[in-house]
């Protein structure tokens, strides 16, 4: 990872601004300046669609959750292997607009261009393009072009394209395009997946452009899963009225509007771009709910969406912005904006999809949702966006029939096994020891659960949905392992791979051990606040999951007899039982050039006999449950991980950071802080063309604000323990917490806090208790010293 780039776009606190068109930062660009708003996704691509090759560009169209499906080629299958594949499919391009001057078309690989900018705003949810363009016959233009993927309506892209003669009167035409010719880029996006998709993956049913709109809907060809789109055009400006033309060809549409332009005047031609799917509604229906979203759309207008699309962000960044204050500060500010505004755009609100790792900016990981959510960006939402996160949580919900058909597969009679990856919820993993081998998904979806109950104090969720996916990831902990004799009778489970993903198949590895643990004692919690408050429910989950109390006494007796490694000569927790035995990693011998990418350079087995981690594991574990340790413990236990890890994933640096704070090495915190804050932006592991980082995007919120201020919910009590980086004057964030909203500024004297709305909270400062009231919002309590 190479941290010591300079900034690629120069440092503003709301924005990102490309100075200049160069093709060879395009293919990054693009997912720099993707938009969505959790249903539709769109990279930032031109609307001249350059015809660009493979390593060049990628137009990427998407919809959270729609996906095209392949039958999986295996050498040797293994029973309980997934047969069909799942593959987040690129979409018809509906954004391509040409215009003409005389029939001159604009390109700005010809011609001269001027005071070029690109800039994507946080606080509007826009993407803007301005420039004037000069023609090769002399013809002078200035161009601004704006889009947005509206939160007001899912279905909705709007772009307002805007053309200013400023040397001549003349023919101005846009021809806009419906592309069908769309295919993923999957020997790019995802080099090591060889069963595609490849090729043109939709069929199309009707294809067609009259009036002034144009529509699409085209079925899958694996997943048999509908596509409709369609795309509304107005003009204003010109003298005379507009002449249109539409030709239609079998995987492409056009539309084209002419009219006299006069020089210093402006023409507007207004877009609305819709797209949906049948997982929202029957096929026959799709085509009507186009055109009436396109009515809906046209009739609120470019200026409307955009005045709605400010409104909503302007809420969102009320709670979750970090303002920074000193040394560095700018250009770390900017990192943090950036990436709350990709993870915000990317989250899925409809309770039925959940949120991509890379979100919807790209093609990597085949759009698949992972463990990321749950643990790095559903706790962001949780302080900030409750409302959100139970959507996320709604989504796991959703597929819970599928997971328990999993755990069946996997040999368990009763509970609920997650997938490690997926889109409709079964397994997409193909290599099961990267794969489903992950069971600690079921406790990191625990985890994601039980910390939302804590901060937001919703108790119905627990009774409609949350119990029952308690019990249910509960029940596969009190099944996967045996309690062993020759371990003193301790509950161990074998054949595991835990978050590092170089200690694969693994007995005993401590992080899935922990979080197995956690997972029963809150699911026996749960049963009991049922069994005290509402035997109603807790009967109807008896009778739907022919659940007994009586498998709480299992429960209680995997939790007392929980095994875990331990190497009593350095004190510390290892990885897993073997972890020690292996040979120590000497990276002197690696290639510089093959070090961040192992599995790539390197046949499995060698790099699994090495002691040495990819990414932060056990200490992600002590991390989320840090209550259960001492402070000797953690700082022991980092030590010790610090020596053996790579941090070849993107999900470790914040989490390190995080750690560090906590055992008070404020500098290894805030070194590790700055390498995650612009990981992205900065493009540290030169990958970022395929889409974001969504986990270390969520992890540098959680870096400040669970690191630097030692924010913990746990066993329902809220507490902080705040620190100052040495070259910051000061920073500030809020967080809800149950019917309350707090602000927290720290400084290097004191921190201060508000309560900005809600009658009451109680919390505590390095342990001190506080309560706080609305008729005496603010408290301001002295730094505690800071020893480095």
């Amino acid at each position: 990872m190479n941290t010591d780039k300079l900034p690629i776009y120069p440092v503003e606190p709301w924005t990102i601004t490309e100075t200049s068109f160069d093709k060879a930062n395009n293919y990054r660009n693009e997912t720099t300046f993707a938009l969505s708003n959790g249903y539709i996704g769109t990279r930032g691509t031109y609307e001249e669609a350059y015809p660009f090759d493979l390593d060049t560009g990628l137009e990427g169209n998407f919809v959270n959750g729609f996906y095209e499906s392949e039958e999986i080629r295996y050498g040797e299958a293994n029973f309980g292997s997934p047969l069909r594949s799942q593959s987040l499919l690129n979409l018809p391009n509906m954004k391509e607009t040409r215009v003409y001057l005389d029939g001159e078309l604009f390109s700005m690989e010809e011609g001269k261009m001027e005071d070029y900018s690109r800039r994507l705003s946080f606080k509007d949810g826009v993407l803007e393009r301005k420039l004037i363009w000069t023609s090769p016959s002399g013809k002078k233009v200035q161009i601004e072009i704006k889009r947005l993927v509206s939160f007001d309506i899912k279905n909705i892209m709007a772009i307002r394209y805007q053309v200013t003669p400023l040397n001549f009167s003349g023919e101005i035409r846009f021809t806009s395009v419906l592309q069908a010719d769309v295919e993923n880029h999957t020997r790019k996006t995802n080099p090591i997946v060889d069963y595609g998709p490849f090729g043109r993956r939709l069929e199309p049913l009707r294809l067609i452009s009259e009036g002034k709109r144009m529509f699409y809907r085209g079925i899958t060809k694996g997943s048999g899963l509908t596509l409709a789109c369609g795309c509304s055009h107005s003009i204003d400006g010109g003298n005379g009225t507009e002449n249109i033309s539409c030709e239609t060809g079998e995987r492409e549409a056009n539309l084209s509007f002419t009219v006299h332009g006069q020089q210093g005047e402006t023409i507007t031609l207004e877009k609305m771009l819709c797209y949906s799917t049948d997982l929202d509604m029957e096929p026959e229906k799709l085509d009507n709910f186009v055109e009436e979203i396109l009515d809906l759309a046209e009739k609120k207008g470019y200026t409307e969406l955009a005045n709605s699309q400010k409104a909503y962000l302007q809420q969102f960044w009320d709670i979750a912005d970090i303002q920074i204050k000193g040394e560095e500060s700018e250009s770390l500010q900017q990192g943090i904006r950036f990436n709350l505004f990709h993870i915000l755009q990317s989250a899925g609100r409809d309770g039925k999809t959940g949120m991509g790792a890379k979100g919807l900016s790209g093609e990597g990981y085949e759009g698949h949702y992972f463990w990321d959510t749950e643990m790095y960006v559903l706790p962001v939402f949780v302080y900030t966006e409750p409302d959100t996160a139970r959507r996320l949580l709604d989504y796991r919900y959703a597929t819970i029939e599928q997971a328990r058909n999993r755990a069946r597969i996997l040999g368990h009679e009763k509970g609920a096994l997650f997938p490690w990856r997926t889109i409709n919820g079964e397994e997409a993993s193909t290599y099961y020891p990267l794969g489903t081998a992950q069971y600690h998904i079921n406790g990191d979806i625990a985890y994601a659960l039980c910390l939302y109950l804590q901060v937001t104090g919703d108790i119905e969720y627990l009774k409609e949905k949350g119990a029952e996916i308690l019990i249910e990831t509960a029940r596969v902990w009190a099944d996967v392992g045996s309690f062993a004799e020759n371990k003193g009778g301790k509950y161990c489970i074998c054949s595991v791979t835990g978050p590092d993903e170089y200690n694969v198949l693994v007995d005993n590895n401590f992080y899935t051990n922990l979080m197995a643990r956690e997972n029963l004692k809150a699911a026996k919690g749960a049963v009991e606040y049922l069994a005290c408050h509402d035997r109603e429910t807790l009967e109807r989950l008896q009778r739907k999951l022919d659940f007994s109390e009586e498998e709480m006494i299992l429960w209680q007796q995997i939790i007392d007899k929980m095994y875990f490694p331990y190497d009593e000569s350095r004190q510390v927790y290892p990885l897993d039982d073997g972890f020690m035995m292996r040979k120590p990693w000497d990276e002197s011998k690696i290639p510089e050039e093959k070090r961040a990418w192992l599995y790539e350079n390197y046949h499995p087995l060698f790099i699994m006999r090495h002691r040495m981690s990819k990414q932060a594991d056990a200490i992600l574990g002590m991390y989320l449950h840090s209550n259960l340790f001492t402070a000797e413990e953690l700082k022991r236990n980092y030590d010790f991980y610090q020596e053996v890890t790579l941090h070849h994933s993107s999900l470790s640096t914040c989490i390190f950071g995080i750690v560090a704070c906590d055992i008070g090495y404020y500098d290894e915190a805030y070194r590790y802080f700055s390498q995650s804050a612009r990981m992205d932006l900065d493009d540290y592991h030169n990958n970022f063309y395929a889409g974001i980082h969504a986990a270390n995007m969520a992890g540098t919120w959680q870096a400040i604000v669970n690191g630097f201020a030692g924010l913990r919910c746990q066993d329902s009590k809220l507490r902080f323990c705040p620190s100052l980086p040495e070259t910051w004057e000061s920073y500030a964030f809020k967080i809800k917490y149950r019917d309350a909203l707090l602000k927290v500024v720290v400084t290097k004297d004191e921190t201060e806090f508000v309560l900005e709305a809600g009658d009451k909270i109680t919390f505590c400062v390095d342990e001190k208790e506080v309560t706080m009231r609305a008729e005496a919002p603010i408290v301001r309590m002295t730094m505690r010293p800071v020893i480095r």
